[in-house]
């Protein structure tokens, strides 16, 4: 087992000068002083009572008091690595997030398109990364990086992946790995859904081979057999008498199959 991020509550020597300067400020010292003066205007003692100061902040010897702070949390983050030791952990450093790795920048294509597909294949993409998968699964050189990012649109929630899955129907190849992966990933929420529109037409489209053209027609359909719905009527009316008869033909299949 590895953890990929060890912890270590430490302050540099700077840091430490910085803060006991900031404690020791006439600024920092007339606060305490008001403090004080407060204290025992409420009849509490200004040490004892409830308004003291802590040692890190009071003092004649404030150094001493944050070097005593500081060793204590490197005490705990000690006691915490070695039980993570103990447990099989293995502590490791590492560097810190490529941004451009973690956006799925198309630019890593150039010379790190095995970690691009490795990023893709390994996270859920967001959805403002939808554009970025669609460049991807254009440009890129290996199909299974090109499969990857398709099947990532089809993953994102939103109309932002079917819109890119559309746009990649007409820019992939025609028996590109990647395209044949695309029409069974097109799935409207309902046949109101204006995706559902353009699914519909799309069994006009010259650009779409006769299998992708059934495997639409045959979404539809189940998703009209799921909700006891029909295509509005004038999306039909916009369609061609083969794509009403694909339309038909994959309903009476979809009924046969449940």
């Amino acid at each position: 087992m590895s953890l990929r991020l060890a912890l270590r509550w430490t302050l540099p020597p700077l840091a430490l000068i910085a803060l006991v300067a900031w404690l020791a400020s006439p600024r920092n010292a007339q606060g305490n002083a008001e403090a004080a003066e407060a204290s025992q205007s409420a009849g509490m003692d200004p040490v004892q009572g409830p308004a003291a100061q802590p040692p890190s902040a009071a003092g004649p010897d404030r150094l001493a008091a944050v070097q005593k702070f500081v060793a204590q949390k490197n005490e705990e983050s000690g006691r915490e690595q070695a039980e993570f030791v103990r447990a099989g952990w293995t502590m490791v450093k590492v560097p810190p997030p490529d941004k451009k790795l973690l956006s799925l920048d198309p630019a890593l294509l150039s010379g790190r398109e095995d970690e691009l597909r490795d990023q893709i294949q390994s996270n859920s993409a967001a959805p403002d990364q939808a554009k970025n998968l669609a460049r991807i699964a254009r440009e890129a050189h290996e199909q299974s990086t090109q499969v990857a990012a398709v099947e990532a649109l089809g993953h994102i929630r939103g109309d932002e992946g079917q819109d890119q899955l559309i746009g990649l129907l007409h820019a992939l190849p025609d028996g590109a790995m990647a395209r044949r992966e695309i029409a069974p990933l097109l799935h409207p929420r309902d046949l109101e859904d204006p995706h559902a529109a353009k699914l519909a037409q799309l069994l006009d489209s010259g650009d779409l081979n006769p299998v992708e053209r059934k495997q639409i027609a045959f979404t539809l359909s189940l998703v009209g057999l799921r909700d006891r719905s029909a295509l509005p009527a004038s999306v039909l009316d916009g369609l061609s008498q083969d794509a009403r008869a694909l339309l038909s033909s994959t309903a009476t299949l979809a009924q046969l199959s449940h």
